[in-house]
């Protein structure tokens, strides 16, 4: 009979979790010697994955807080898009769409999702239109076949991305808590908590409860199942992450207060600078 365990994640810890299973996975490990390339496209998870390698984290951008869809304040010199290869790491920012190009087969794109169903479906957000250069190169990506490793927290399944894409984007939204986003779609294998577990220690792992409150906001609770050996070692890796911080750049965690060079093409965003609220501006200061 298998051993059970409880136990509980919460948002921050599941990303720790899922970027040490992606540490694992084959193809990004043959990715770090092999002279293949591999791009990370940043996001919080994808950052914290950067750490687990060593590189440090990433730039991070976009963003979603309790005052909506905000992007960050301050341009910084970390990378948004990191290219590695061969165990070095070089910043792809400022030319990701030729990284792209010069990608084949047998190379790999490891990126975040800000939402994904139980379908298998999963999309990124963008507040710009196309997502600029970073969703013009994703889009190249996916019409090459350039294959996609896609890190997710389960506290981002929504009940249909069908739905929620034929209702978003950004031109016909009149107000919006931060910018207003579109959503596009990307492919590839999905690493959630659930395949982080699987991964790491052979366990099959069961949401049974979401979110709670205060630190618990979020949060996803889980029971572990599996030979005892393997579940034990699976409550160890879990304590061991209890109180994980968010990865990011710490400048680039600073966010927007309204008014930057950025909200010139954010749609709908209330806290954007106009003579009538009176919000301060911050030119040439933001992304």
């Amino acid at each position: 009979m298998p051993t059970k365990a409880q136990v509980t994640l919460t948002g921050n810890e599941s990303k720790r979790l899922i970027a040490k299973a992606a540490l694992t996975y084959p193809k990004i490990q043959s990715c770090m010697h092999d002279g293949n390339k591999l791009l990370l496209v940043g996001g919080t998870t994808v950052s914290a994955l950067s750490e687990e390698m060593g590189f440090g984290p990433m730039r991070i951008s976009g963003r979603i807080e309790a005052s909506g869809t905000r992007t960050a304040l301050r341009m910084t010199d970390a990378s948004h898009n990191l290219l590695v290869r061969n165990g070095e790491a070089v910043n792809a920012d400022a030319d990701i769409q030729s990284v792209v190009n010069d990608m084949g087969p047998s190379d790999l794109i490891v990126v975040g999702a800000n939402a994904i169903d139980s379908q298998g479906r999963a999309v990124l957000a963008f507040a710009t239109a196309g997502g600029g250069r970073r969703g013009y190169a994703l889009h190249n990506a996916f019409i090459r076949g350039i294959s996609m490793v896609i890190l997710c927290g389960l506290n981002k399944l929504v009940p249909d991305l069908g739905a929620a894409m034929a209702n978003g984007g950004m031109s016909d939204v009149e107000m919006s808590m931060g910018a207003a986003i579109e959503l596009y779609n990307i492919y590839g294998s999905i690493i959630t908590e659930i395949k982080a577990f699987e991964m790491l220690y052979n366990v099959q792992a069961v949401t049974i409860a979401g979110s709670g409150i205060g630190s618990g906001e979020g949060s996803r609770t889980f029971v572990l199942l599996g030979e005892h050996d393997n579940v034990l070692r699976a409550w160890k890796g879990v304590a061991a992450l209890k109180g994980a911080a968010l990865s990011g750049a710490p400048e680039s965690m600073i966010t927007c207060v309204g008014g930057c060079a950025s909200c010139i093409r954010h749609t709908g965003c209330v806290y954007k600078y106009n003579a009538e609220n009176g919000l301060p501006q911050y030119p040439n200061d933001c992304i």
